[in-house]
């Protein structure tokens, strides 16, 4: 059954879609029909010459929306924040459309100090009215979509699952909140307590369902996306514990109130409208960055690998002339959110390497064939890895992928390791660019370290910065792991 929060998402696609086609059509009749631009008036142009261009130009405005995060979630947030995202997207869309059609003429005009003249006023009507237009049709759309999802909201229906962590006073005013506000999206399921010891009780009306260690396994059998933290604490470790628990599922946490001074500076957060309820945050890019940084990976993936193509060649018969065995490894990995997938590299160790079990790679690793310590120099024995992040498995930049054996090896030793699991793994990440090989666990705490520090500081600057760094590495040799 589809969600009413996919609904929504789908309906805003289909509202700017049609929001886009409107406004052309107003743009059409302002510039053809209205007689506001008497010196362009052209009464033999008719609105079916323009259809192509009319589609063409809306699903250039829809790509230009993407980037600004405008088709992420936007299920619960609040509408005028998502105005005022839309509000400068077109703004800027309408300055960029400007200049691009002005721009031969300002080629011209600026040696002879006449710039202005690029600037006509058909073009400057046209133009503007376009883009007021755009505002105004999608706006308007996007805003009876969201009216229409709350409308479905209060009546009780398309609500989601919510687990309630702490069965006492503050959680019962948290039910109450939540039951009174159906406009909230969250229906209440069931409570979880510190230990456990009421467990099959019932408290307020809901079942009290386990303890707080039990949350992967409730969420799984509920498919809840919601998770209240109601319990007052002043430890900040035991709100670290809750979030352990929560890793590797896509719930959305929140706390009280009460809760913020425990973890102010530490997790950004946002407020739930009407519900006087924190939300934490656990995407930390702006949405049209996002966007941005899937089409990097997309633009760089098809570009590496077709560059890389003839020393992949060589590569490959390299590795067949210097050891037996396949030319390509591949490896199941954990990616975002627990999900498997496999990567391929070319292989650089004997086929026997884990005959022993699953182990760490060091740096005179006698395992390592002859070819595979110049591949692994260069890091030309990643490069298939671009097919991963070429099909949106992986990233160009994050933390690297890792199998579910270390995974559940380090999981209870490193702190907050699980939390790496928020992000798409990626080829190359801040940890490989400033740290060396993982010999130990105390290592791989501080690559943990590293990639959270990237996590909180996610932009894409410092995406560059990091492929930049890479491109030195491999340039240099230097920390190639």
């Amino acid at each position: 059954m589809i969600s009413l929060r996919a609904t929504e998402r789908a309906a805003l696609v289909a509202s700017d879609f049609a929001g886009g086609c409107l406004a052309f059509a107003g743009v059409f009749w302002v510039r053809y029909r209205s007689g506001w631009i008497p010196e362009e008036l052209d009464l033999d142009v008719q609105i079916g010459n323009v259809f192509s261009p009319a589609i063409i130009l809306t699903l250039g405005w829809m790509f230009w929306f993407l980037l600004h995060g405008l088709y992420r979630d936007w299920f619960l947030e609040s509408r005028s924040k998502q105005i005022l995202v839309l509000a400068q997207a077109c703004f800027l869309g309408t300055l960029g459309l400007a200049l691009l059609l002005g721009g031969s003429d300002l080629v011209q005009m600026i040696p002879q100090g006449r710039w202005l003249g690029a600037f006509t006023r058909s073009r400057l009507v046209t133009v503007g009215a376009y883009g007021i237009l755009m505002l105004a049709t999608t706006g308007t759309f996007r805003l009876s979509v969201q009216a229409i999802t709350r409308t479905i909201l209060r009546r009780g229906r398309g609500l989601e699952g919510t687990v309630l962590l702490g069965a006492n006073q503050q959680g019962a005013e948290v039910l109450q909140r939540l039951r009174s506000l159906p406009v909230l999206g969250m229906r209440p399921l069931l409570f979880l307590d510190p230990d456990g010891k009421r467990t099959g009780s019932d408290f307020e009306g809901l079942r009290i369902g386990g303890k707080y260690a039990d949350l992967p396994r409730v969420l799984d059998e509920t498919g809840a996306r919601h998770v209240v933290i109601c319990h007052a604490t002043r430890s900040h470790n035991e709100i670290l514990r809750i979030l352990s628990h929560l890793e590797d599922r896509q719930a959305v946490v929140y706390v009280v109130p009460d809760l913020m001074d425990v973890i102010s500076g530490h997790l950004r957060t946002m407020t739930l409208q009407r519900a006087q309820l924190a939300v934490l945050l656990q995407h930390h890019l702006p949405g049209w960055q996002a966007g941005l940084k899937r089409i990097m990976d997309l633009a760089f993936s098809i570009a590496i690998l077709a560059a890389a193509f003839p020393a992949l060649l060589i590569a490959m018969i390299a590795i067949k002339l210097d050891s037996p065995g396949p030319v390509f490894y591949s490896q199941e990995r954990v990616g975002q959110y627990g999900r498997r997938f496999r990567v391929f590299k070319l292989r650089t160790m004997r086929t026997d390497a884990e005959m022993a079990g699953p182990q760490w790679a060091g740096k005179q690793d006698n395992r390592i064939t002859r070819v595979g310590r110049l591949l692994r120099k260069s890091r030309l024995d990643e490069v298939p890895q671009l097919w991963c992040v070429f099909r949106g498995d992986m990233a160009l930049v994050g933390p690297r992928p890792e199998r579910e054996y270390f995974i559940e090896k380090l999981r209870d030793q490193v702190p907050l390791y699980m939390r790496r699991l928020k992000m798409k793994p990626g080829l190359t990440g801040w940890a490989q660019v400033t740290l060396g090989y993982d010999n130990s666990v105390e290592d791989v705490k501080k690559k943990v370290m590293a990639d959270l520090w990237y996590f909180e500081n996610l932009s894409l600057a410092l995406d560059v910065q990091i492929l930049v760094r890479t491109i030195w590495v491999v340039l240099t040799g230097k920390g190639a792991n």
